[in-house]
């Protein structure tokens, strides 16, 4: 005859084969913690652990009909978990290897679409450049090109140093207008691409 347990688990599992929500919490209620160490063992994450929980429970509703075949729950419920815990590492291996590719070829066409799109910045900059009187260019060139405070452009230049803010203020207004119109156009250019 069939120990106590057995028959209250037997039953259960007859129960939940017809769709008893009942059975369902009681199975849940007395397996979740093992369920639980088993996965936590293997993947050292509580919230990871959690989802193989639900995993392995959702599993069992979704296979309730069959579940009366089962003769050790416990062993079964082990061998569920495990192998949803194995799915897990194959799949993070796979993203990661898909990952690792997928970078290799980002970094492939980015670098050729930067390149590409440091040219065109660079030549929308000279253009803006070109547009400046030469006194105006050569306070740019020397403030960020090189690095000069206003009052080293000044001595180079043999100017004051207010005109050399003065230079550098309409330099930097006409840079501004002519770049927000062209990077407007460069904008729209590389997103109809």
């Amino acid at each position: 005859m069939p120990s106590r347990s057995n028959y209250d688990e037997n039953t259960m599992l007859e129960l939940l084969s017809q769709g008893s929500e009942y059975a369902f919490t009681e199975l849940f209620s007395r397996y979740r913690t093992k369920v639980y160490s088993v996965a936590f063992r293997f993947l050292r994450s509580q919230a990871a652990a959690e989802e193989v929980v639900q995993d392995v429970f959702l599993k069992c509703w979704l296979k309730r009909e069959t579940l009366p075949e089962v003769k050790n729950l416990d062993a079964y419920l082990k061998v569920v978990t495990r192998n949803l815990v194995l799915n897990r590492f194959r799949k993070l291996a796979n993203e990661a290897a898909a990952q690792e590719e997928l970078g290799r070829r980002e970094v492939m066409v980015n670098d050729t679409d930067h390149r590409i799109q440091e040219y065109q910045y660079q030549e929308i900059i000279q253009a803006a450049l070109g547009q400046l009187s030469p006194q105006q260019r050569e306070v740019y060139r020397l403030a960020k090109e090189e690095g000069l405070s206003h009052e080293a452009i000044a001595s180079r230049m043999h100017i004051s140093a207010v005109t050399v803010k003065s230079h550098m203020a309409r330099a930097l207004q006409s840079i501004r207008r002519y770049l927000n119109g062209s990077i407007s156009i460069f904008l729209l250019i590389s997103l109809i691409k």
